[in-house]
């Protein structure tokens, strides 16, 4: 707050028409009057500098020192008044007992930013002004002062000294915003630590969500008893991670201090997406808004009976009257020559889109990587694969990942693997099978919408060409299953906008495709956990 008010005080005054009591007061912060476009350019660095303060950052810290260092040094040397010194100095003495609470210290890659644009742009300039500003050589030493504006004399062209003001400007802003930024995104976790996520997936406690942490593009943080995790990947400065965190439920909120934790030291402003009800205490502070609800199918409740379920039992029907034929079998065990075949469906289902996806699907389709991964696959009439879906185990039941048809396959074939997925999983012992997600269900499912909810329901169709949210909540509901509230958690109202385009960035930005083999597969690409 104090250092957005001194940034008031500097830029005001440099506009027609201020109050003169105003520039006196401005005068307790500058000690001497500021030129215009020197008073703007010195407001926007304070003015950073004190977001950098409500967020914590070490660098904001260390600039309001070197400012007030600075103060001190022109009393010293006569060029401001004496009765600036107690200022500084009380300031000074504030800033040395707060320094604890700065907790985000510049990362050593933008520290390292810094200093090259620093050192590019004093290079640059030195060059401009000796080719074509008319300085000298003896003197380009006075380059420096005019990046700093300090209005110092020099030799050379009469524009130049605006022309490097100017420079020094805009290059102190991006050394500002630079030092200021949060942390990058680290990289994905490695094969250790995904492994260990592996085993939190095989947890009983663990969520419909949890084998989607295994995604190869997300970083981890877990439990201080290593109990728990979670995965996230940073985008636009938002931590976003996928659900909640894996393993046991006992260690679930220690995994999200910890997460919260190290979005405090980084900078990076904590999400959710597809947080559960059970767990938004643990969350503390954070807002949250409930935007859907995932697809929920209990194998120990679920019949084909009765006129409810009519239009699957006909959609499954009409399959076996086309001659259609399935089996369910680990992904691990799929043969090079099927391998091959169902990545075929796959692309034509697509119609050679990348994948999509973030909180509920996973990578690597049909390569094996990952443990627990089960496929179940439609033939046609002539033997040869029309469709499949996978499915991922969880410590709950199993989760539906990808769902894939040839578009001139039957209809009622993805009915029929999702019955007959169900029926597998009552057999081995799985209590739920998790299928799509069911965004903002209250809405498609009200009967009478008022302005706002009309307005919504339209803008919910502008994802179409994406994902059609009302056609799969229409197929979902053919089910009739139950439904577990999904919401979305974020720090603060303010993060807004970076949230929003995170969140669709990582739903349907591009996903790494599985690629077709080069040559015959003879056994799965790889091995993470146990089968």
């Amino acid at each position: 707050m104090t250092a957005a008010l001194v940034a008031t005080l500097i830029a005001v005054p440099a506009f027609a028409g201020s109050p003169h009591w105003l520039g006196r007061l401005s005068r307790l912060v500058t000690g001497s009057p500021l030129r215009p476009e020197h008073a703007v350019v010195l407001a926007l660095v304070l003015a950073l500098v004190a977001r950098g303060v409500l967020l914590r950052r070490r660098a904001a810290w260390y600039g309001l020192v070197a400012l007030a260092l600075l103060g001190l040094l022109a009393v010293v040397s006569g060029d401001d008044p004496l009765w600036r010194l107690p200022l500084l100095a009380a300031a000074l003495g504030g800033l040395w007992l707060e320094r604890g609470r700065f907790s985000v210290r510049p990362h050593p890659e933008r520290v390292r930013a810094a200093v090259k644009t620093g050192a590019l742009l004093l290079a640059a300039a030195t060059l401009f002004s000796l080719i074509f500003g008319g300085v000298s050589v003896r003197s380009v030493g006075d380059v420096a002062s005019g990046l700093g504006a300090t209005g110092a004399p020099m030799d050379g062209a009469s524009w130049l000294p605006g022309v490097l003001g100017l420079a020094g400007a805009a290059g102190l802003l991006v050394l500002v915003v630079t030092l200021l930024a949060p942390d990058p995104a680290p990289p994905p976790g490695d094969e250790a630590e995904r492994g260990r996520v592996a085993g939190l997936v095989l947890h009983p406690g663990s969520d419909t969500l949890a084998p989607f942490a295994l995604r190869r593009d997300k970083a981890y943080v877990f439990s201080a008893d290593g109990r728990a995790a979670i995965g996230y990947r940073v985008l636009f400065g938002m931590a976003v991670a996928g659900g909640d965190p894996v393993g046991d439920p006992a260690s679930h909120a220690d995994a999200v201090r910890a997460f919260l934790a190290m979005c405090r030291t980084t900078g990076w402003r904590p999400a959710v997406l597809g947080a559960s009800d059970t767990l938004l205490p643990a969350w503390g502070r954070c807002r949250s808004i409930g935007f859907g609800d995932e697809v929920v199918i209990r194998p120990a409740e679920f019949t084909l009976s009765g006129r409810k379920m009519r239009n699957v039992r006909q959609a499954v029907k009409r399959t076996e009257n086309f001659g259609v034929s399935s089996e369910i079998l680990p992904e691990r065990e799929l043969t090079p020559a099927l391998r091959e075949k169902l990545l075929g469906v796959a692309s034509s289902s697509l119609g050679g889109a990348a994948e999509r996806g973030f909180s509920m699907n996973l990578d690597e389709l049909l390569t094996g990587y990952h443990p627990g991964a089960i496929v179940a696959v439609a033939y046609g009439e002539d033997k040869e694969p029309i469709a499949f879906q996978r499915y991922v185990t969880a410590g709950e039941g199993v989760s539906l990942d990808a769902m894939r048809r040839t578009p001139g396959g039957p209809n009622g074939v993805n009915e029929r693997l999702i019955v007959e997925m169900v029926e597998y999983a009552a057999d081995h012992g799985h209590g739920l099978v998790s299928l799509n997600f069911a965004a903002f269900r209250e809405l498609l499912d009200a009967d009478e919408r008022g302005l706002l909810e009309k307005a919504g329901y339209r803008a919910l169709h502008l994802l179409d060409p994406w994902i059609a949210v009302e056609s799969l909540y229409l197929f979902d509901k053919k089910f009739r299953p139950s439904y577990k509230p999904r919401s979305v958690v974020f720090r603060s109202w303010f993060d807004i906008a970076w949230l929003a385009a995170a969140l669709l960035t990582l739903e349907f930005g591009r996903t790494r495709p599985a690629q077709r083999a080069a040559g015959p597969i003879t056994e799965p690409v790889h091995h993470l956990g146990r089968s």
